[in-house]
């Protein structure tokens, strides 16, 4: 295909496009369409030629710029949601999709994302949030039906309307979704030993763990059972699930640490699935998902994570 046209097909994109020398000490930008100056408002000259990392606004949690940093050095494919600082100063919430591609036969060094605003979701679904947070805390009945009085987290059945209303959403935008399933291993037995008040109490210091890593509006966290915690994250592709349930891991298990003694043998699994929603495929098929990579990883005698299948993610 000529050059030309190629070009002038990235140039007239709505979605922004970013190409950088993933090579480079700062993966310096090389080329910006139109679309994705008018999002940051910058010029094609603030942009050319600086490290693209100069973009990442405060709002981005840190999964997610490792999760973007890990892909520009291991030169694989990566969907993320990233705060990038605009020229006024002002951050925007972008959805970039993109991995390496081949030129001149150099397979890793050139980078190509696809940057679209998602701001108006983000914020929206904070919003809602926080409206409904409002809401419940001078509601006690709804407050009551919603949220768990041990943890203080959304439980189980508000989480199962908001998970399948998210599903929908990303259903209809083709966007992933995550669910990570936490439990921890030996509390039936620190229960019996240690007492319900003891057991309550780890349960709702390790939520308040939880709450600390998944601090996005878009992000739910809910006690799902007696023993185990739930997330969904929309938006979140496998590879910034990875590494946010690693980070995840190391939080539960210091909590743990910290807080129980060594005898009592607890430790932290947790079971990870992802999809991109698709007809025939509901929101309970993955929780499902991640309730199996769950069973499996507290089979293990330490902490544990498991990812679901790879042919059943996306």
């Amino acid at each position: 295909m000529d050059t030309q046209l190629l070009m002038a097909a990235l140039a007239g994109c709505r979605d922004g496009i970013v190409i950088t020398d993933a090579i480079s000490p700062k993966n310096q930008i090389i080329y910006t369409n139109k679309a994705f100056q008018l999002m940051t408002g910058f010029s094609e000259s603030d942009l050319i030629g600086k490290g693209s990392r100069f973009l990442l606004g405060t709002k981005t949690r840190p999964t997610a710029a490792k999760a973007f940093r890990q892909a520009l050095g291991e030169g694989s494919r990566v969907q993320v949601t990233l705060s990038a600082i605009c020229k006024d100063g002002s951050q925007k919430w972008l959805e970039i999709s993109g991995g390496p591609f081949e030129y001149n036969g150099e397979k890793k060094r050139y980078f190509i994302g696809s940057c679209r605003d998602v701001g108006e979701r983000v914020e929206a679904v904070e919003a809602l949030m926080a409206s409904e947070i409002k809401f419940e805390k001078s509601d006690v009945e709804a407050k009551v039906s919603s949220y768990d009085s041990i943890t203080s987290l959304y439980n189980r059945s508000y989480f199962e309307e908001v998970a399948e209303r998210e599903w929908l959403a990303m259903l209809r935008e083709r966007r992933p979704l995550s669910v990570f399933l936490i439990g921890i291993s030996n509390l039936a037995g620190f229960k019996a030993s240690r007492g319900l008040d003891n057991s309550n109490r780890l349960m709702a210091n390790t939520a308040d763990a939880l709450r600390q890593v998944f601090r996005r509006g878009i992000d739910l966290v809910a006690k799902y059972d007696d023993e185990r915690f739930i997330v969904i994250s929309t938006g979140m592709a496998w590879e910034e699930a990875e590494n946010m349930a690693a980070k995840l891991n190391d939080v539960v298990d210091g909590e743990l640490a910290q807080n129980t003694p060594i005898e009592a043998r607890l430790y932290g699994c947790i079971g990870v699935a992802t999809k991109i929603p698709e007809e025939g495929f509901h929101v309970d098929h993955l929780i499902e998902l991640a309730e199996q990579a769950l069973l499996k990883a507290s089979t293990y005698p330490e902490s544990t994570i498991i990812v679901a299948e790879s042919d059943c993610v996306a």
